[in-house]
């Protein structure tokens, strides 16, 4: 009776892709040490099985390829051959070719992979190994580096020229799972995480059920024998629920997540190839491959990943010679990490090149309007790395390859954010950058901090939440044209929750303070006024449908244990909204704007504002700029006082607390300054010691405001007097 091999095709091809996966890596790991015999025979067995296997489920073709395959390590392991650049380029032209035959063991005319191509291949790999020079032929390119097998790939002179092989540092270098694993269809995992989500939610139910009855029996004494021991029997059951529920959960999460090492291994093959195209020399190390996380996230972050990999190499490393002129060494560093903080999954990309080039940043986005003419030089380093994220910014004149086409980084910061994380960059001039990305751990159950405003509830991702306060009715002040708050120091917009949906308000003039809940998106953060904090519950998210798909301000709904729908709230979007939030502002202001206006004339006054705190020093520019004064701001006092070298300042305000240079300093260098002696320094700050204060005077400051007293009145007050 024959053989039937249908049943085990799929089986067959999803190991094959492991086997040449690690294959992939094997190499790589092979090129920087030639003569580890360990490897070596740990690749010839991976070459073997394929070919066996190949062989058993009639894949000839593919067979042939892992036999030369084999063939060529071996030489290397039993006869001493010493492997170089051109046997590990016809090494991995044959996983390129092996790969697309996957999917069909009869023919691939379309996609370039016949049965010529095929004995071409063996009879290139036998040349190779016998020291026979052979002509460059097309073959498909690597899926990870152009997007899927098939596409032709036309080798370029720069790929021909020689170049430090890249070295690829990773703990894995095999990650076939154990005989005990099985594979399970992605869909089937969705459907079962649905199904224990929908049990959480019954859980949850039934605990506010027992608590309704319990409610109900100490108001009625008369049937508290009754039902005492009913409600003793369902809190039990309640309670095993509970602990099976939280169980399930746990393993169906299990489940989901696999190691980032599944994401990561599919990059050292095309940091390779990319190196090779730009002909630079590149160490790539690979950390923390076991982290792991949800397989739906894996699966979207591949792409944005190599987006960021591929600008790496492509802007960010610079060429062996010109690392080498400036005293680097000439192999560029990159570094791809994984690590896991608290319920989140932190993704980092660095790098030691030349770092992201401000000044270029600044021009183009002055050249595509993104930011106006009279407002670039106000911006801080901070805020212009922030643009690269805009859509179509790009620094790269012409659109090529390795660039991602013209693509912008945009399409990284959309996707994290659809997966509900955050993509951050930090850079120094010569010293290289760092991309980092936050993610949750999953998507299916997410940890929320439920809240009420006016009679509503709604669902606060914790991921975003930085800490939860009480405050009182006095301290909200008019900030110009909003209402903000003082938190450790720093001044952060107020956002009512009833006013940002415009609910009715429930008696919350009444109160003797309000709870607070600090919100962040990327270095942003705002307060939300609520009028009661619920506590912490874990929720499954649902996707809402039209109309309330286009609601602003709101990411998803989720069920109760009560049977009620509430909202998600989606704090990104709602930290962009607070800029269009605003409140009447005060006669009082008006009137000193107003004269402010009269009294300068003609000639507009411009201020030094040095904050390190963003959100700050933008609503006291805000304040400022309202009334008509020019404003720069700076985020230490080391670049106040670069700045004020660069032009001269009618006024200068300064926080206390900054990095390199404190306020106190700041003010002490420009008041021995020819021309800053006579030029008012005004110190805003939390630090309310007698001893701050005295320091603050003595070091030459003409008014010392503090932040807990902060208005904009007082403010705009205090530069009048000291202008004159």
């Amino acid at each position: 009776m024959p053989f039937d091999k249908s049943k085990f095709i799929e089986q067959f091809k999803n190991e094959t892709r492991e086997h040449l996966q690690n294959l992939s890596l094997g190499l790589i790991k092979l090129e920087k040490t030639p003569s580890d015999h360990e490897l070596l025979n740990s690749l010839m067995r991976e070459a073997h099985t394929i070919k066996g296997s190949a062989t058993m489920m009639g894949y000839k073709r593919i067979s042939d390829i892992a036999h030369k395959m084999e063939d060529g390590l071996e030489k290397a392991l039993k006869e001493g051959l010493k492997l170089e650049a051109g046997h590990f380029d016809v090494f991995l032209k044959c996983i390129d070719a092996i790969d697309p035959l996957l999917e069909d063991k009869i023919t691939w005319e379309g996609k370039g992979i016949t049965r010529p191509f095929v004995d071409d291949l063996c009879s290139e790999v036998d040349a190779v190994f016998a020291g026979k020079r052979t002509e460059k032929k097309e073959r498909p390119s690597p899926a990870s580096t152009e997007g899927g097998p098939g596409k032709k790939h036309e080798e370029t002179p720069q790929a021909r020229t020689p170049f430090k092989t890249p070295e690829v540092r990773t703990t894995q270098v095999n990650a076939a799972g154990s005989d005990t694993s099985i594979r399970v269809d992605t869909s089937r995992l969705d459907r079962l995480v649905n199904l224990a989500g929908e049990q959480l939610i019954s859980k949850i139910r039934l605990g506010d059920v027992i608590k309704t009855i319990g409610n109900k029996i100490e108001s009625h004494r008369d049937i508290e024998d009754a039902l005492g021991e009913t409600l003793k029997d369902l809190s039990t059951v309640s309670n095993n629920i509970d602990l099976l529920a939280s169980s399930i959960q746990a393993e169906v999460m299990n489940i989901r997540m696999v190691p980032v090492s599944v994401l990561f291994n599919t990059f050292p093959r095309a940091m390779r190839t990319l190196a090779q195209e730009k002909g630079k020399e590149i160490i790539f190390e690979l950390k923390g491959e076991d982290t792991a996380l949800d397989k739906s996230i894996i699966d979207e972050m591949r792409e944005p990943l190599m987006h960021l990999l591929r600008n790496t190499v492509d802007h960010g490393i610079e060429s062996p010679d010109e690392r080498e002129r400036e005293g680097k060494s000439r192999a560029g560093n990159v570094l791809l990490s994984a690590y896991q903080l608290g319920s989140q999954v932190v993704l980092e990309i660095s790098d030691d090149g030349r770092g992201i080039d401000l000044a270029k940043v600044k021009s183009i986005a002055l050249k595509k309007n993104i930011v106006s003419k009279d407002r670039i030089d106000d911006i801080s380093d901070e805020q212009l790395l922030q643009i690269i994220f805009t859509p179509g910014f790009t620094t790269k004149e012409d659109v090529t390859e390795t660039s991602g086409r013209g693509v912008g980084l945009d399409v990284v910061r959309e996707k994290v954010g659809s997966l509900k994380g955050m993509a951050e960059v930090f850079s120094k001039p010569g010293k290289g950058a760092k991309f980092i990305i936050k993610l949750p751990l999953t998507l299916a159950i997410t940890g929320s901090l439920l809240v009420t405003a006016g009679d509503d509830s709604f669902a606060i991702p914790v991921e975003r939440v930085v800490e939860t306060i009480r405050i009182n009715p006095q301290d909200i002040k008019s900030v110009e044209t909003k209402e903000a708050i003082t938190v450790k120091g720093h001044i952060l917009p107020l956002v009512r929750m009833t006013d940002l949906f415009g609910l009715p308000k429930k008696g919350i003039i009444e109160k003797n303070y309000f709870p607070v809940v600090i919100v962040q998106s990327i270095e942003k953060r705002i307060g939300l006024l609520v009028d009661k904090l619920l506590g912490h519950q874990d929720i499954v998210g649902k996707a809402i449908g039209d109309p309330l798909s286009k609601t602003p301000n709101i990411s998803g709904a989720t069920i109760l244990g009560s049977g009620k729908v509430i909202l998600i709230l989606d704090i990104p979007s709602i930290i962009d909204s607070a800029e269009g939030i605003v409140i009447r502002r005060s006669s009082q202001s008006a009137a000193v704007g107003a004269r402010a206006t009269e009294t300068r004339g003609k000639h507009k006054k411009t201020i030094l504002l040095a904050e390190d705190a963003l959100t700050t020093a933008m609503l006291e520019k805000n304040i400022l700029e309202s009334v008509g004064y020019s404003v720069v701001i700076a985020r230490d006092g080391k670049e106040a006082l670069d700045r004020s070298t660069q032009e001269r300042f009618d006024l200068v305000i300064t926080d206390v607390l900054m990095p390199r240079m404190d306020g106190f300093e700041l003010t002490t260098r420009l008041k021995k300054d020819a021309i800053y002696k006579d030029i008012p320094v005004i110190i805003v700050t939390t630090r309310e010691s007698d001893a701050d204060k005295r320091r603050g005077l003595e070091a030459g400051a003409d008014a010392y405001l503090l932040k807990s007293e902060f208005t904009s009145d007082i403010l705009l007050d205090t530069i009048e007097r000291l202008l004159g």
